[in-house]
């Protein structure tokens, strides 16, 4: 049977269920189709849809497939993509799938490799681990935390710090100073380790940014900054991080979180 395409609107049932069957993959997923967040479109070879793929406004894209679909439909999911021009810089998703898309690629990128996701909630949070210091970021951690920011996407994600627009991520931090959503611990100037919370909704909540300066790693304030998080939490809460980020693994561990998934993340020039 031939394929059946078509695109997710608002209130999409069935979109809905497909991002929340992926668990912890689908979580921004789930949370972005809620509050109409982005466009995303599904696939299926002439029965109920097999893949959904989601691309948000800052050129985040997420494929959700099922496993028994993911070598057949990999190929005719990347036209998909390249025929609506959809603007992308991250993608996660299947190891299949996201192969296609890099070799569509005209440079070679900057990062391509397996995530693991971690999720707990405060049922599951190492309470003993908690830090009384714990606190909202302020404005006078706007520097130390653009500094943070550089630091982890140019280690992480191999990002060169003169590529990246500041006033965009002045901007972008100044907004979370705002809303409340950089958590970090260290007197104020002077944060020591941070993390922010990004997508909340049915879904659950997606921990983002995770970052210890290198002067004060070693002391468990990533585990520690985690578990407060988690304590706190009205639901669940998913992260991922690199497969070969042994260190920030075994401190989401710490935390209460466990391992329970992997994905493919692709990181354009």
């Amino acid at each position: 049977m031939g394929l059946v395409i078509r695109d997710v609107t608002d209130g999409d049932a069935v979109a809905a269920a497909m991002a929340t069957a992926a668990g912890p993959h689908g979580v921004y997923v789930r949370n972005a189709l809620a509050g109409a967040e982005g466009a995303a479109f599904v696939m299926g070879r002439g029965g109920p849809p097999e893949a959904l793929v989601w691309v948000g406004p800052r050129g985040n894209l997420v494929a959700i497939v099922e496993p028994a679909a993911e070598a057949a439909l990999a190929g005719p999911l990347v036209d998909e993509i390249a025929r609506r021009g959809l603007a992308w810089r991250i993608a996660m998703g299947p190891a299949v799938l996201l192969a296609g898309l890099r070799d569509r690629l005209a440079r070679a990128p900057l990062s391509h490799r397996t995530q693991v996701y971690c999720v707990g909630d405060a049922a599951t949070a190492a309470v003993d681990r908690r830090h009384a210091g714990v606190r909202r970021a302020q404005r006078a951690d706007r520097d130390r935390l653009m500094q943070a920011t550089l630091l982890l996407n140019q280690s992480d994600l191999n990002v060169d710090p003169a590529r990246v627009d500041r006033r965009w991520l002045r901007d972008t931090i100044d907004e979370r100073i705002a809303d409340g959503t950089t958590k970090v611990i260290g007197p104020p100037g002077a944060v020591e380790c941070k993390l922010d919370l990004g997508s909340d909704g049915p879904g659950g909540l997606v921990v983002e940014g995770v970052f210890t300066f290198p002067e004060h790693r070693g002391r468990g304030l990533a585990a520690a900054l985690g578990a407060s998080v988690l304590a706190e939490a009205r639901g669940s809460v998913c992260l991922h991080v690199g497969e070969r980020n042994l260190p920030a693994r075994r401190a989401y561990a710490t935390a209460g979180m466990a391992e329970t998934a992997r994905c493919t993340l692709l990181l354009t020039a």
